[in-house]
């Protein structure tokens, strides 16, 4: 299926073969959608994000020197115009994905001169056998304020190991720990090139849409400019999930501000969940299912 690349709402001729992206993501688990944020979008995003970064204090940096930083979107009510940006919704349809809901988003800003992200993989849910099958569970939308080049800190990733086990799988810690979010040695494992990974450069505007299960990292920011993303959680067949992951996603409330200042606009993207089966249990390590 050809559909048009919508910019800011308004049709461009570049299509965009959304057959072969969709068929990309349940075989490599990831695609680049090409120019979905519009120019003055994104000029719009750095305003936005540029003051949000200025408020963190030091130590949100220190904290989180691989990432480069961590803020959550939901400390700036502009974010849920992204979040539920025409042409990002669009093109999930054009996926196939014509019911998405949001979970989550961060800034994650890396200044010049930066060490690179480590090696890691987002999944929660490993104990569901749904997570052992091409289906997407949960995605990110990876949106690139800049372009990016291996020089600047751009994405890598090892295609294919939403479904396949790497060694990395069995190697790394959890991603979350505080040591590798410090860089506090990046001679560690998790800092390394790895077997079969790719750069996935992007121009500003692109989106980067990925498999919470994929492996990714980045390089480091050896530029003297910030590269800056914004990376959008959604659950792009939220309505097909088993009922214990549902149950698991509509209980984690968004903050009440938020939501009180953004109902109208992302109602719709909110997970409900309105049976009785009991949450998941969360699980970040995938089992022996995965081969």
């Amino acid at each position: 299926m050809l559909l048009p690349r919508s910019q800011g709402g308004e049709s461009e001729s570049v299509m965009i073969d959304y057959e072969k992206k969709r068929q990309q993501l349940d075989r490599d688990g990831f695609c680049l959608l090409e120019g979905v944020i519009d120019d003055g979008m994104i000029e719009r995003l750095r305003e936005v994000t540029d003051r949000v970064i200025a408020r963190q204090e030091a130590a949100h940096f220190e904290r989180q020197r691989a990432q480069g930083s961590l803020i959550r979107a939901t400390e700036d009510p502009f974010m849920a115009r992204l979040i539920a940006y025409r042409p990002i919704l669009q093109a999930l349809a054009g996926l196939g994905f014509p019911d998405p809901k949001w979970g989550s988003g961060f800034i994650i800003s890396k200044p010049p001169k930066s060490p690179p992200l480590f090696w890691h993989q987002d999944a929660r849910f490993w104990d569901d056998p749904i997570s052992y099958t091409p289906r997407t569970i949960q995605c990110f939308l990876m949106i690139y304020l800049v372009g990016t080049t291996r020089h600047n800190g751009c994405l890598r990733l090892i295609p294919g190991s939403h479904l396949k086990r790497h060694r990395l799988h069995d190697a790394l810690p959890d991603a979350h720990e505080d040591d590798l979010s410090r860089a506090a040695d990046t001679a560690h494992l998790a800092f390394q090139r790895a077997e079969s990974e790719v750069d996935v450069p992007v121009k500003a505007g692109d989106v980067v849409m990925g498999g919470a299960r994929l492996l990714h990292a980045a390089h480091g920011n050896n530029s003297d400019q910030r590269r800056t993303n914004i990376t959008l959680w959604y659950y792009p067949d939220y309505a097909n999930l088993p009922e214990s992951i549902r149950a698991y996603l509509a209980d984690s409330d968004w903050p009440a501000d938020w939501q009180a200042h953004n109902g109208d606009l992302l109602e719709r993207l909110r997970p409900v969940y309105a049976g009785d089966a009991a949450p998941i249990r969360l699980n970040r390590r995938p089992g022996a299912e995965l081969r």
